[in-house]
This record gives C-alpha cells, structure tokens and sequence, in this order.
C-alpha cells in the first residue's frame, strides 16, 4: 500500500506509460458499477446559483481551465483483458450546455430549473465511452444562473468539490480582469499516483487485509424488518428526510462522549447501531462511514481533484443486552482499531472476504454514517456574485440508507437518504423520529440496558 507517512514524494509515472492502472478505490468503484448497472451512475456534483453579473464566456473559461488543469476529468475506463485501465484524453476544454428559461414565466422557471438539473443527474455514464464529466449552465434571468458539474464518482470524490470550487473562485475573476490567475502548478497528477500505488510496498497492506478479514469474518448483511422485498437489482431513486436535533440534546450527547472518553461521532454511531439493531432484530452488523483516505494528507496531493476516500465498515457488537454506556466503549474500541488500519481501500476488504456480488445488495455493509464535526461554510465566493447553494439531493445511492450529521445554525441536521427500491417515507420517518427519541433516553440514563431502551424509543 501506498504508505502516506513517507516522506518521498509521489513520482511521476514513466512518459511512455498511455494505460495506467486503477487505484484501489476505483476499482471499487468499477465493480460496483458492473455488478450495479441499473439505470443511473454514482456521481458527485456541485450545483451553485449565481445571483448578480455573471460573465458567462469568463466561466465557461474557467471549467475549462479547472478540466485542462487535473487530468482525472479528463479520463476514461477501457476493459482489456488483464483488467480495466485508465487512459486521459486531451486538454480541450469541456462543452458547457446553456439552457435559456427566460422565456417562461418567471415563477416557473426555479421549478423547471430543477427539473432540467434532475434529469441530468440521473444518466447512466459510461466508464468506456464517456463523457464522464458534464456542465450546464441554466439563465433564469439576467442576473440569476444556476450551474451545475456533475462528475462520475470513480473520477473524484467530495473533497474534490472544494479543489474544483477554490480553484474556480480564481480562474473567474482573473479571466473577467484579463490577468493571470495566481493558481499554482500542480506537481503530480492522478495517474501518478494511480502508478505509484501499484509499485508501492505491500506490507502494511497485508497487515491491514489480515485485521479487516479477521474483524469482519463471518459478517451477515443487514436487512430491516420493515424493509420491502429486496429487488433482484439496484436502480431505484433515493429520497430523503431531514430532522434537526436541537442544541440543548446535542450537548448533553456531547457531555456524554466525554463522560466516556467518546468523540460525538462515537455517540452518534453507537445510537445508530442500537436504532437498526431494534429496526432489523439482529445484534451483529456493520454500518460504514467515509474516511479521507491514501492521498489527502500529502502536500503533492492534497490540491488534486481525485477519488481518495475510502470507507470503512464498523461492526457493532450488541449482544448480551448491554447498557448504551457498554455499546458506547465497544463502540469506541471499533471505531479506534478501525482508523490505525483504514488505509486498505474497501475494494481489497471486500475481496479478502470473498463475498459474493449480489445485484441488489451493496457488499460488506448496506447503511452507513456520515459524520461533520463542524458547520461548513460555503466554498466558492466571486466577486460582484452572491453564490447560493441550489440543492437537488441524491439521485441514487448504492446502499439502503445513509445517515447525514451535520452542524448547523439551528442544531444538529440529521438526513436519511434511503433507496426508495426497499424503504418507505413512513418507515424512514420512524427511523428518523426514533433516533432523535433513542438519544434522549440515553442521555438521561446510559446505564439503561437495551431491552429496557426500546421501550422509551
């Protein structure tokens, strides 16, 4: 494995090298897509609404710049016979497609905007042919756009979106002025590190393999009680449900992390684990949870739009009918093992447990848990521009749920994206009243036993 606490940098791959392999992650990414091909991708996007006097062929510039700039959004997938490989095509900008809507009355155009973007968000890319990477750029007015990139998500991964968006809110008003951007050279690109990866010492690597295999051994997927009929494959939309956890709950959860030596993720996810246990009767599943992965926390790297994250898979140990306050130390011991071995790329875990694909069901683990310690501001600011989020949610998610917690102005905002293939909005919404009721009785007592939890939840 590519070891990220070397200190040599990341070497640029041979010049004759037109073929590069995949990095660990994306071929996760690219069985994931084979063996779900349903009738959608898993993408990343940005979509912002610029309120003010955008110079559209200054921006449209700027994409350019961004897809000239990092290689990777300029890459396509070929299977050859060995196995799938990464080749970049040429530095030419990408099409920005101008949708015009000022024609239609204007309370109607934020609706068809929406509409416009939410079925451009629900393509089915593919990873030989392309293009894998798509604009627009929606008029809604003279001085009111809505722009949205939308990227397949073997090509980079969230933290990207910030690259993208710093090195926008650069290029854009450098372009309207007719001077150079302060933008620094990049020394490495993806395929570098996608080279240097497959040449790197394995030893760690193997250490990793060996721990995952062994913590995750014998791992049942999980399967809610009240869930549908699971379908033979993946593709259905995903919706969402947001609640808001109030202030005053969250610091008393946050008193009682401290109270055991527990970060507020560490809480969260234990309450979590005990809410799908109640939901599905079982007392041995794994939740995953994102983690930033190889590559981030190198210099070189860091700048790089890029697929980096990886995931882990927290196996949650609830039998004997312990206390909240037991499952929270299990909890933490999980959570702190898992991060000293989180480098292995979930693809190679999954591998290592020779688990069979199946069509309808994400491997290893189907709900996971996303965790923000801090509130996020807003990424990308131009000048002479008010940059407004234009939210669309999720087209599609690969497992049945995913939790959201997210600091915000009024609380703690808590989001249960769901695929609506195997969950209802009524089944979503006892999950999301429950989790909020199953913190507050722990809070008040963690020494209560889960036999007796569920009675107050």
């Amino acid at each position: 494995m590519f070891d990220v606490t070397a200190e040599s940098p990341v070497n640029v791959r041979p010049s004759h090298l037109v073929e590069l392999p995949l990095t660990p992650l994306q071929a996760r990414w690219w069985l994931l897509c084979t063996n779900h091909p349903g009738g959608m991708s898993p993408l990343v996007d940005l979509v912002h609404r610029f309120r003010g006097p955008l110079d559209a062929d200054a921006w449209s510039r700027a994409v350019d710049a961004v897809v000239n700039r990092h290689e990777i959004l300029r890459t396509l997938f070929v299977d050859r016979p060995d196995g799938p490989v990464q080749v970049v095509g040429p530095a030419n900008g990408i099409p920005m497609e101008l949708l015009d809507l000022r024609d239609l009355p204007a309370d109607q155009r934020e609706q068809r905007a929406r509409e416009l973007l939410d079925e451009r968000r629900t393509l089915a890319l593919d990873l030989q042919t392309g293009p894998l990477v798509h604009t627009s750029l929606l008029r809604l007015a003279d001085d009111d756009h809505v722009w949205r990139m939308t990227i397949h998500h073997i090509l980079a991964d969230g933290a990207s979106l910030g690259v993208i968006d710093r090195e926008l809110g650069l290029l854009y008003p450098a372009l309207v002025a007719g001077v150079t951007a302060d933008l620094p050279d990049l020394p490495v690109q993806y395929g570098d590190f996608a080279w240097s990866q497959s040449v790197a010492d394995t030893e760690k690597e193997d250490e990793d393999r060996e721990y995952w295999h062994e913590q995750l051994a014998g791992l049942a997927p999980l399967e809610l009680v009240d869930a549908l009929p699971r379908p033979a494959a993946k593709g259905a939309p995903a919706a969402q449900l947001a609640r808001t956890i109030d202030p005053e709950l969250v610091r008393q959860v946050e008193e009682l992390g401290r109270s055991a030596r527990c970060t507020r993720f560490m809480v969260l996810l234990a309450a979590l684990h005990v809410l799908l246990w109640r939901a599905s009767g079982r007392d041995d599943f794994a939740i995953g949870i994102p983690v930033a992965g190889v590559g981030r926390t190198r210099p070189e790297l860091a700048r790089l739009v890029g697929l980096f994250n990886n995931a882990l898979a927290l196996r949650g140990d609830l039998s004997g009918d312990p206390t909240f306050r037991e499952v929270l130390a299990r909890t933490r011991e999980t959570v702190i093992d898992a991060l000293d071995h989180q480098d292995l790329p979930w693809g190679q875990v999954v591998a290592a447990l020779d688990e069979p694909p199946h069509p309808g069901r994400a491997q290893g683990f189907q709900a996971m848990f996303l965790h923000e310690e801090v509130e996020v501001a807003s990424r990308l600011t131009l000048p002479g521009l008010v940059v407004e989020d234009f939210g669309l949610g999720i087209p599609k998610v690969l497992h049945d749920l995913m939790v959201y917690a997210r600091p915000g102005p009024r609380g703690l905002s808590t989001t249960f994206v769901y695929d609506t293939g195997l969950l209802t909005e009524p089944t979503v919404a006892g999950f999301a009243d429950g989790y909020e009721r199953l913190l507050r009785a722990v809070v008040d007592d963690p020494d209560l036993h889960l036999s007796e939890l569920v009675k107050q939840v």
